[in-house]
């Protein structure tokens, strides 16, 4: 098994923004290190260098000052080791090494070394390569499902660097443990020179936070959660935080930072699930296809459509077609999309088109083209449209020509980055972003985004959805006021180090990390981005287990999230279930899986269950309380398959054998001999009923075997 490890961790979780440096860093740096004193001091640290006969080097300059980067290899064999020395101080700054016995031989689904002991073995490591760095970092949250994968598994640590207590999220420490060995697999360090004098706050939190509640705040808004295949989902009121990687709040004067470029998160788009066109059949169709096929005989044909899609962009008469298709909006599955690309191409220069059609109306619902002719643009011609001002006239007059119902109804989307006046002349193009207004209330989903090339003044580029869909009313949201104070107690501002636009340090309020800043305006639940609930971390803490003997082992599954429980609630000593044992391991081989929403919670697991053969038709049985014997056979079949379990060659050592089921002797006899299930070493008990808490021992044995 070959996987080279990637594993340079991005800022952004909590600003989202390139790290800034000083202007001392963007200065050329005089190397003091030479080469081989680089060469050294790496192999100082790194012995495994003598594994290779291959070397390569290259100095780096970066923000973060100059590092001499040192490659060995093998000329035949596989396997690398990359080392970064700062070329001023002779610390390590990053190191990466690829063995390839990582990924071979067997592995558990539990680590060797647990995760506690690898973050010990992390920070041991920081302290012998960069001890200039120890104390000056704290741990942050880690959520990578480090328990599954059919290969090893690795810890993944990430620091982030304090200036006197005060997290600066720009400076990082990324380390990578094999939970298999315990040896440090790869270590980046991004951290920069620092001279300027801590800051104290001169503003308080509350101060902030009232800065936030008038500059920023929650909005009231419609939303519209992605449709379930051809169902659509009935459109929510949420409170919504806009942009909220900009709530950046200087903590000694209250002005907003702006401390780097966001990019723009679209929730709406052209989200497409292709549909093949339909195809003459003799045969009989279920009432399911005619459906469809009925559907699709409402649809303007593709001829026509096309003509109207050429039409809308007085397409020239060299363009070919190169592709169309039909296809249904994903977050509006009732709409029906015609999609038609063009180009054209020779020696010298070339084109493209594309247009979307509504395929029941024939209204355009979008378009984009474009054209070279190998020219440097600017010289060809001057600009038509000077100004963003002009621009929006050009937009505003299309809208008013072909979408009248749409005028009045809009207002420009909240960017991520403001710019400044002054910016907006002379552009060789100008982008629109609008939303619907729905009673003044903002829905998203339904918007217009137009570009007007500013050499030709037109519009080159547009897309629109303005669906005609029923909104809910909006009496029953909670107060915003009272939300947002909610909001703030549970979420408290964070006092955090940036660097803004002119690389200046400083030290500002920002919202804490949330999985999302979006929440049901009635109920106040945490939604994510497709509009699901996200359930509370605290919801899943159980409450219920303190102090039993089989706590750390249930903690443990928990965390895998391969237990099934309600209301925070475990119930340690009752029966385990049928369904219970089939989820625990079926979700231990197949992570991705998950409780079903509709129907039955254990459906997707029995689903699984049954393809692989660990559980047959006449077994299923999800509410049956399981005996020892019955945990054995499901266990063993995981291990080594039924076929194999069942053959009569196994000898179980219990003095109670004769109690055994019959063909479940070789069940009993593998757990035994692996030691995951093995009585009280006289007696195996195989028809007692097995409770949770001793069913979570079990199955942790079982996921520290290696196979």
């Amino acid at each position: 098994m070959r996987r080279y490890l990637t594993l340079l961790m991005v800022l952004g979780l909590l600003l989202g923004i390139i790290p800034g440096f000083s202007a001392a860093a963007q200065e050329q740096v005089t190397s003091e290190i030479t080469v081989e004193k680089a060469i050294e001091i790496a192999k100082g640290f790194f012995p495994m260098t003598k594994n290779y006969n291959q070397f390569d080097s290259n100095f780096e300059q970066n923000e973060y000052g100059g590092n001499w980067s040192l490659h060995w290899y093998h000329e035949k064999e596989e396997g690398s080791l990359n080392v970064q020395v700062n070329a001023t101080t002779g610390e390590i700054a990053g190191f990466n090494y690829y063995n390839p016995a990582d990924y071979s031989g067997t592995f558990s689904n539990i680590p060797k070394v647990s995760r506690s002991a690898g973050e010990k073995i992390a920070r041991d490591f920081i302290q012998k390569v960069a001890p200039s760095k120890t104390g000056q970092f704290i741990l942050k949250d880690n959520n990578d499902s480090y328990y599954y994968g059919g290969g090893p598994i690795f810890h993944n640590y990430n620091f982030t660097r304090t200036i006197k207590g005060i997290e600066y999220p720009a400076n990082t420490i990324h380390v990578t443990v094999n939970g298999q060995t315990g040896e440090v697999r790869s270590f980046y360090l991004n951290w920069e020179e620092i001279t300027a004098a801590p800051l104290t706050p001169k503003l308080t939190r509350q101060d902030a936070e009232k800065i936030f509640t008038e500059k920023f705040g929650f909005e009231l808004k419609y939303f519209k959660p992605a449709a379930d295949g051809k169902t659509s989902k009935p459109i929510k009121t949420i409170y919504e935080i806009n942009n909220p990687s900009r709530v950046t709040i200087d903590a000694l004067t209250g002005e907003i930072v702006r401390d780097g470029y966001y990019g723009i998160i679209y929730d709406g788009g052209m989200g497409r699930m292709e549909l093949a066109e339909e195809k003459s059949t003799d045969s009989a169709l279920e009432p399911f296809e005619q459906e469809i096929a009925d559907e699709l005989k409402e649809l303007i044909p593709r001829e026509k459509a096309m003509e109207i899609a050429a039409k809308a962009i007085n397409l020239p008469k060299d363009y070919r077609l190169n592709s169309s298709y039909l296809n249904r909006d994903w977050i509006f599955p009732e709409l029906r999309i015609w999609s038609f690309h063009w180009n054209m191409e020779d020696k010298e220069r070339y084109g493209w088109a594309g247009v979307d059609v509504d395929a029941k109306t024939g209204k355009i619902l979008g378009f984009n083209y474009g054209r070279s002719d190998g020219k440097d643009r600017p010289e060809q011609k001057t600009l038509k449209v000077k100004t963003k001002a002009e621009a929006e006239k050009i937009v505003k007059k299309y809208l008013q020509d072909n979408y009248p119902e749409v005028v009045g109804n809009l207002r420009v989307q909240p960017e991520a980055d403001v710019r400044p006046l002054d910016a907006e002349k002379n552009l060789s193009s100008y982008y629109f972003r609008y939303e619907r207004l729905v009673d003044g209330i903002p829905f998203g989903q339904n918007y217009v985004y137009a570009n007007v090339d500013s050499y030709t003044g037109e519009i080159d580029s547009f897309q629109i959805r303005f669906l005609d869909v029923p909104f809910p009313k909006t009496d029953k949201v909670l107060d915003k006021s009272q939300f947002t104070s909610d909001f703030l107690a549970e979420n408290q501002m964070i006092l955090v180090y940036t660097k803004d636009e002119n690389k200046n340090l400083r030290l500002v309020y920002k919202l804490a990390p949330a999985e999302s800043y979006r929440f049901d305006a009635e109920s106040g639940q945490m939604l994510s981005y497709n509009g699901e609930p996200i359930p509370d971390k605290k919801d899943g803490e159980i409450s219920d287990i303190k102090g039993h003997w089989a706590e750390e082992d249930i903690n443990t599954l928990k965390r895998m999230g391969l237990l099934y429980y309600q209301n925070n609630v475990y119930q340690p000593d009752a029966p385990m279930t049928q369904a219970e044992i089939i989820k625990a391991l079926v979700k231990s081989s197949h992570s991705y899986l998950t409780d079903a929403r509709e129907g039955n919670w254990y459906e997707n697991y029995y689903r699984e269950a049954k393809r692989t053969g660990l559980i047959l038709e006449n077994e299923v049985n999800p509410e049956a309380a399981l005996t020892r014997e019955e945990v054995a056979k499901f266990i063993a079949r995981t291990l080594v398959g039924d076929k194999i379990a069942r053959l009569n060659i196994y000898q179980v050592p219990y003095k109670d054998a004769g109690r055994i089921s019959q063909g479940y002797q070789g069940y009993i006899a593998i757990v035994s001999g692996l030691g995951i299930m093995t009585g009280d070493g006289t007696y195996f008990h195989p028809q007692d009923q097995v409770k949770k808490g001793e069913a979570c021992v079990v199955l942790v044995r079982y996921l520290k075997t290696e196979k």
